[in-house]
């Protein structure tokens, strides 16, 4: 019997809410698909342990480009947990301000885990690109191609001329609130294809009105798109658990928790 999924969150820092145990059994109970990615490798083992009785969470290995300039030597130990895992991230650049500085490192770790992901093949990436989204898509297109590598841009904050290009090549987009309150965010969002969009959290960053992440944030993200979108929640909602199953199904996974035709109880 397959049990419907009620929202999807593909990118949600787990690891570093208050109580993870607790999340990742509401995310259960409340029927949240999430993808808990990692912001060091280092906390693979732990992350993989805490997801790995429930049915709705999933880990990712990752090295988040802001921790670059300090754990650049992490990266051959990112390489090895890859094969563990069809779900990478957070990975990506960040060209802002803070970070500048430390760019060229951030490409030679980056350019790494693109050629180790092309070369072990069926591997999702959840990918940061904050002032650097042309870079990320030059070295995708570089180092990876689309049979091997399912890239999904978190929070993308570009251009939609770049937008376009990265949905051309393959890329998703997981989008969050906080990208429906935002003049970029919200260009990004109309201009996406259908088939490529996602839903996101970035927990605990992205905080609810009420100053705290639940694994059913995202439910109302998928209102806050239908609305832009000027489509109906219904299918806004099936397009989003649609989507995800190709993302699953990409990296080998079919899960009993997606059941597209009976989202409608989704807010039950």
């Amino acid at each position: 019997m397959r049990v419907a999924a009620r929202g999807f969150d593909l990118h949600c820092h787990v690891d570093l809410l208050p109580d993870p145990v607790a999340y990742i059994a509401e995310c259960d109970r409340k029927r949240i698909v999430t993808l808990a990615v990692t912001t060091t490798p280092r906390a693979w083992p732990q992350n993989r342990r805490w997801t790995e009785r429930s049915s709705f969470v999933v880990p990712a290995i990752g090295l988040h480009p802001e921790l670059v300039g300090q754990r650049h030597s992490e990266v051959g130990l990112l390489e090895q947990f890859m094969a563990e895992s069809p779900f990478v991230g957070e990975v990506g650049l960040d060209g802002s301000l803070s970070y500048r500085d430390t760019l060229p490192i951030q490409k030679d770790v980056f350019s790494h885990v693109l050629v180790s992901a092309e070369r072990i093949g069926a591997r999702v990436l959840s990918i940061h690109s904050r002032r650097a989204g042309r870079e990320v898509l030059s070295a995708l297109i570089r180092h990876t191609t689309p049979a091997r590598v399912l890239p999904i841009l978190h929070w993308f904050s570009d251009s939609t001329a770049v937008a376009a290009e990265a949905a051309e090549f393959g890329c998703y987009f997981s989008i969050n609130r906080r990208m429906l309150d935002s003049s970029i965010g919200r260009a990004v969002i109309r201009s996406a294809p259908a088939h490529r969009i996602l839903t996101e959290s970035d927990a605990p960053f992205l905080r609810a009105g009420r100053g705290s992440s639940e694994p059913g944030d995202v439910i109302g993200t998928i209102v806050g798109l239908a609305e832009l979108r000027g489509v109906s929640v219904e299918e806004m909602r099936g397009t989003i658990a649609f989507n995800v199953e190709r993302v699953f199904a990409f990296a080998g996974i079919s899960s009993p928790c997606f059941n597209s035709a009976s989202l409608h109880d989704a807010n039950g």
